[in-house]
């Protein structure tokens, strides 16, 4: 099939009596102009609010919300001898893909995407109610009729409400290594196949990397408080907050088999969350839980595992908020709780919960793996520890002093997936994680560690945290790669503003110091492009010491990268600005890391990044700007 770009903002064509614009029954009799209603049909659009007490509102789009969509009016025209009106839009065989650039497009653009279709179909509903017996033409010559778009509506209406029962399953035709990926330019990450209820609609849609409605963790990039009716600018007054409150998921189907199926937790705001359920349906397993969609999450959980489930182990790549902290809901609700078994990194401090992060007030100050009475209580993994679960085989590989002291990585041996959780950073050029130069050499060895144990056990794919796809397992390589580079190419600064390096390989092979850089940042990169890519902030203080060339033998230490606060703890910090420099020794177009967002990594936390030996940096996108800025927080 040919896949057809449906963007953000779809406009009408003017029909002219006799001609058809659409290039479609040119030869058609002259017909008359029929107008759909924008208005009404946007104003028939709910989105799902959900309040803590688990209560839905049903929210309208508002004007702002509005003002980035094609709020043009749907034009059509009747045949009358045929019964058909033929309209500008396409009704099957859709596939929503996505112009987003990161770095570069305004958050939410497949988010709009869907919106403009939604309220497209809805005009055809419109026209053709209002002329019984009629069918609908198509841009790509397809003849539908009535029951046709009420079922096509069905199925937008089950996306738009999040519904859990919507069949959604991931593309992999988009994975990196199909064919179809390498002959089709559109397609890449997160590409998701839905089809209705009665099974007689089928759409594509892309989820961009940024995340279905932006992304939070401090970048200010999120339309959450938007698409909950806020004003632009209360919306990004309120990111965090209305994120914590309202963000929701999709339940996304990665694949079934003989040990039983496995599903993504698809969240509004860039997390992932694995669910796997074994064959009978009588045990599950999930990776990482999530901050954010509190107020859905135990709902979207009971849809997977279903009411004969009687064991849930629930693992944790790290101890970071953002992955950890819905256990206080999970924990709150007796079902779950009693038939789950925490499995935890056993040299990984744990998580205590702070107001900062949560929604669950009256868990605050309790430790999240110790605290809570889990019905199958603690399971600690040592590192290159074999377990089974759901029906599939897991190892887990720990990344020591690196991101966290003791988290790292989990292996599904059975589909031959690797989570990295945050020990490799996220898959983006922006900068997919901030590693400070002294602690460099426990960075190299993760990911060493890990690039080895890929290729010795034959993993196909990476999916990491804040990355919603499934990556190159040569990523690990490529990190690699970048970290030797900024070893050797992140000068000492002369003063006493610390110097920040972005590092930017592609496909394994560093651009610092070519054109190519340039382009990168200049233009951003698409979805797809980021496949390709592997970025890493280096942070240089004044007066540290070289990094040690052994890091087996350095004395533990809090971890350095910058996508956390204190790892024995879920604390906030708080932090005053300044400036902050950045070189590249071979690279003059390096000096613009310093304008250059890091999305993925902002500590959940605090709003910005956590503790780095007495220094706290937050890189900030600002996606309609040119470029981002970066700024280094120190603590007060």
């Amino acid at each position: 099939m040919k896949r057809k770009f449906i963007g953000a903002f779809l406009t009408a064509s003017l029909c002219v009596p006799g001609v058809s614009v659409l290039g479609v029954h040119a030869d058609q009799e002259a017909g008359t102009t029929v107008t759909g209603d924008f208005g009404k049909a946007v104003s028939e659009i709910k989105v799902p609010k959900y309040d803590t007490d688990g209560n839905l509102v049903d929210q309208g789009i508002s004007g702002d919300l509005q003002s980035h969509l094609d709020t043009a009016n749907l034009i059509g025209t009747k045949d009358d001898a045929k019964k058909q009106i033929q309209v500008d839009v396409q009704l099957k065989g859709v596939d929503l893909t996505s112009n987003y650039m990161n770095g570069k497009s305004e958050a939410g653009i497949s988010y709009y995407n869907m919106l403009n279709y939604f309220t497209k179909v809805k005009q055809v509903k419109q026209m053709l109610d209002a002329n019984p017996g009629y069918t609908a033409l198509d841009t790509e010559g397809n003849t539908v009729d009535g029951a046709y778009v009420n079922e096509l509506l069905g199925l937008l209406q089950q996306i738009n409400d999040f519904d859990p029962d919507t069949n959604l399953i991931y593309d992999w035709d988009s994975a990196y290594d199909t064919a179809a990926f390498a002959s089709d330019t559109s397609r890449g990450a997160t590409d998701v196949i839905a089809t209705s209820k009665e099974g007689n609609v089928t759409l594509r849609f892309h989820i961009d990397s940024h995340g279905w409605w932006g992304y939070d963790l401090g970048a200010h990039d999120s339309i959450t408080g938007l698409v909950m009716g806020e004003d632009a600018q209360t919306a990004y007054d309120h990111q965090h907050v209305d994120t914590m409150a309202y963000a929701n998921f999709f339940k996304i189907r990665m694949g079934e088999d003989a040990s039983g199926s496995w599903y993504m937790l698809n969240d509004t705001d860039l997390q992932n969350p694995m669910i796997y359920l074994s064959k009978d349906g009588t045990e599950a397993f999930m990776i990482d839980v999530d901050f954010y969609g509190a107020n859905v999450l135990n709902d979207k959980i009971k849809a997977i595992i279903g009411d004969n489930c009687k064991s849930l182990k629930i693992f944790m790549t790290h101890n970071h908020g953002d992955h950890v902290n819905n256990l206080a809901v999970i924990g709150k609700d007796d079902t779950l709780r009693n038939m789950t078994t925490i499995l935890w990194p056993e040299n990984e401090p744990h998580t205590v919960l702070t107001d900062r992060d949560t929604t669950e007030e009256d868990m605050v100050g309790k430790d999240l793996i110790s605290d809570i009475a889990w019905g199958g209580g603690v399971t600690t993994l040592k590192d290159m520890e074999t377990f089974e679960a759901a029906g599939s085989t897991f190892q887990f590989i720990e990344i020591p002093n690196e991101h966290t002291p003791g988290g790292g990585q989990l292996a599904d041996l059975t589909h031959r997936v690797i989570y990295s959780g945050d020990s490799l950073g996220a898959q983006v050029h922006l900068g997919g994680t901030t590693v400070q130069y002294d602690n460099i050499d426990n960075w190299l060895a993760g990911a060493n560690k890990a690039a080895e144990y890929i290729k010795a056990n034959g993993i196909r794919y990476n999916i990491g945290g804040h990355t919603p796809y499934v990556n190159n397992p040569k990523f690990a390589s490529w990190l690699a790669t970048a970290l030797e580079y900024g070893k050797e190419n992140t000068a000492e600064p002369e003063g006493d503003r610390p110097n920040m390096n972005l590092i930017i390989a592609e496909n394994g092979q560093v651009v610092n110091g070519t054109d190519r850089y340039g382009e990168i940042m200049a233009n951003g990169l698409s979805d797809r492009g980021e496949l390709a890519i592997c970025s890493v902030n280096i942070l240089r203080t004044k007066k540290q010491a070289e990094p040690t060339t052994d890091p087996g033998k350095q004395e533990e230490e809090k971890p350095t990268d910058t996508d956390k606060q204190d790892n024995t703890s879920n604390t906030s910090t708080d932090t005053k600005t300044t400036d902050t420099k950045t070189t590249d020794t071979k690279s003059a177009e390096n000096k613009t890391a310093a304008k250059t967002a890091k999305k993925e990594t902002t500590s959940p936390q605090t709003g910005v990044n956590g503790d780095v030996t007495g220094l706290v940096v937050t890189l900030v996108t600002s996606a309609a700007a040119a470029g981002a800025l970066v700024y280094l927080r120190i603590k007060h």
